[in-house]
């Protein structure tokens, strides 16, 4: 009977990991494509130094060639007009111009991932951030240019973008792409009531497991362990995450941003994995210490 009794244990911790590691990664994947989250991201992003990256990269072909298009224009630009390098510099690495692109991208992968909608942008929305800011741009970076110069760079800037922001991904081209079926199967992977049914299995096995091994407390040692282990292999996987969100971007001509996307996800997942670690070791130095008071 005993033997019996830990087999079922045995089975059910196996189970839990596999259900708890799954609760973790479709939670920070719905939580991390959200708006909010992914406008924080590319507020975060050092666009000078991406864009020099791109500038200097030979793989400039397809959607990656159209923003180092836009990247150059605005330098030559710029040095045709005797502009400071260092406001392009700034109006690219601007807040306002990160977060406008994150929101941009954000609202696409919110709606394929969690389902909400929100409005598109356009080239206007794009247009009246930079004619709102240009000027704060102009003071912070102590940049001397007339107003003929200002308006010519303006105009340029604008007409540049407007053939990638038009075109980027929206409700209505995500709706084209994907079969409806497709995108509701995607939802519904995501979906609050597929995470409550993982919690509630979770539960059930965990209430299981303590009444199989509740003498001598040995159910805290499966619990710890089941913690441990998929603290584990979280952190295993955010060592590997960057090529997911790679290739769930792909779609987008906003390259440059893949690579910080990646690695703030895979520090978000990362973090999961380490705090569930801690919680695994803490577990079980308290099965420790029951040990000893008993003995």
């Amino acid at each position: 009977m005993k033997i019996f009794k830990t087999i079922i244990a045995l089975l059910l911790s196996i189970l839990t990991i596999f259900i708890l590691y799954v609760l973790f990664i479709l939670g920070n994947i719905s939580s991390f494509f959200s708006v909010h989250n992914i406008e924080k991201a590319a507020s975060n992003i050092d666009t000078v130094h991406e864009i020099e990256k791109i500038q200097n990269s030979t793989a400039t072909a397809g959607k990656k060639a159209e923003i180092a298009d836009i990247v150059n224009m605005a330098y030559d630009e710029a040095e045709r007009h005797g502009i400071s390098k260092k406001l392009v510099d700034e109006i690219f690495n601007s807040k306002e111009v990160k977060e406008f692109l994150g929101k941009a991208v954000g609202s696409t992968t919110d709606y394929v991932v969690n389902g909400n909608k929100s409005e598109p942008l356009t080239s206007e929305d794009f247009n009246k951030i930079l004619d709102d800011n240009i000027d704060d741009w102009i003071k912070n970076t102590n940049t001397e240019i007339s107003d003929s110069k200002k308006e010519v760079l303006v105009i340029r800037i604008k007409n540049a973008s407007r053939g990638i922001i038009n075109n980027l991904p929206n409700n209505e081209t995500i709706n084209e792409s994907f079969d409806q079926d497709t995108l509701n199967q995607i939802r519904f992977i995501f979906s609050k009531e597929v995470k409550t049914a993982l919690v509630v299995l979770i539960a059930i096995s965990m209430i299981i497991i303590f009444f199989l091994k509740k003498k001598e407390n040995k159910w805290l040692v499966y619990l710890g362990s089941i913690a441990l282990v998929t603290g584990l292999i979280t952190v295993a996987t955010s060592f590997i995450i960057n090529d997911i969100v790679a290739l769930s971007l792909n779609n987008y001509n906003l390259t440059f941003m893949t690579n910080t996307f990646s690695t703030i996800f895979s520090h978000q997942i990362l973090i999961t994995g380490v705090v569930t670690i801690i919680i695994a070791v803490i577990i079980l130095i308290m099965k420790a210490i029951l040990n000893k008071k008993t003995a």
